[in-house]
């Protein structure tokens, strides 16, 4: 399953050899269309495994804490937060395996159908529309997921500064005690701190969701565009007639032409004949 789930839509041959057809059939547009869809697609599941291995390391960061009172409640809010993205990264796994199967379907139809049909088969690149609820609903799950980060790096913003706090008025009372300056530990502590560490990891995952969700509005853009495709090809289709007798107009000017001259050319020949037979006879004479 894993292998289907990660296979290149892009490089998948039936996808290859549509594209093939559309530009042999000067559908460029849709031919490129269709490459950038495929390969769109590609990238989010590519941005999915990062993701996944970004959460495998959060939880081996997970397991190197400490069983401190504070570690664990860090320990327990992360975890909440690793295992319901991990879940959403499943189900976005899946949700692209659906797309990817039925993109390639479709590739197939269109494929087998023009080669049985002819061209006009090719218009149906337009129903690869049908993919667009799906690339919407995955888009969904990847803004709730960056919704869900983000609201987790502020729970631990909110941990991080509340436990420096508590060090720091503790350091600071000791300090007081050894009559003693207070210290401003903030930035020393905060660089260091294991929540910020956990923190640059939920960034990360951030910024991979961010550049997928860019991903889905462009493959989006992409089915839109490829629904358009019947009405472009009508409108070249209809332009035809009017260019083949541009072209068909001289070529038969031409073979007038030709015949004209041949014509001229046997009668000159036969005049000629003609000459010599006269200049011929009087010689007899």
């Amino acid at each position: 399953m894993d292998q289907v789930q990660n296979m290149e839509l892009s490089k998948d041959q039936i996808i290859q050899e549509l594209i093939a057809l559309l530009n042999q059939n000067q559908q460029r547009e849709a031919a490129n269309n269709v490459f950038e869809m495929a390969t769109l697609v590609d990238g989010m599941g590519k941005r999915l495994e990062q993701v996944t291995e970004e959460l495998s390391s959060v939880r081996k960061q997970l397991e190197k804490m400490e069983q401190e009172k504070a570690d664990k409640t860090l320990k327990a809010t992360v975890c909440k937060a690793v295992e319901s993205l991990e879940q959403q990264c499943q189900k976005m796994k899946q949700q692209l395996f659906e797309i990817k199967i039925e993109v390639k379907a479709k590739a197939s139809e269109i494929v087998a159908e023009a080669k049985a049909k002819g061209k006009a088969a090719l218009h149906k690149v337009s129903e690869f529309l049908g993919v667009k609820d799906k690339l919407e609903s995955v888009r969904e799950n990847v803004r709730k997921s960056i919704a869900d980060i983000e609201h987790t790096i502020n729970k631990l913003d909110a941990f991080g500064s509340g436990m420096r706090e508590a060090g720091q008025k503790i350091a600071n009372t000791f300090r007081t005690f050894a009559d003693k300056e207070t210290v401003d530990y903030s930035e020393k502590e905060k660089k260091f701190s294991k929540t910020e560490l956990v923190k640059k990891s939920f960034e990360a995952k951030k910024k991979l969701y961010q550049r997928m969700e860019q991903h889905l509005d462009e493959a989006l853009d992409k089915v839109e565009s490829l629904a358009k495709e019947p009405e472009r090809m009508k409108d070249v289709e209809m332009a035809e007639p009017s260019v083949l007798g541009a072209v068909a107009e001289p070529e038969f000017q031409y073979g007038a032409d030709a015949f004209e001259e041949q014509y001229k050319e046997l009668m000159s020949q036969i005049m000629k004949e003609s000459g010599k037979d006269a200049v011929t006879k009087r010689k007899k004479r």
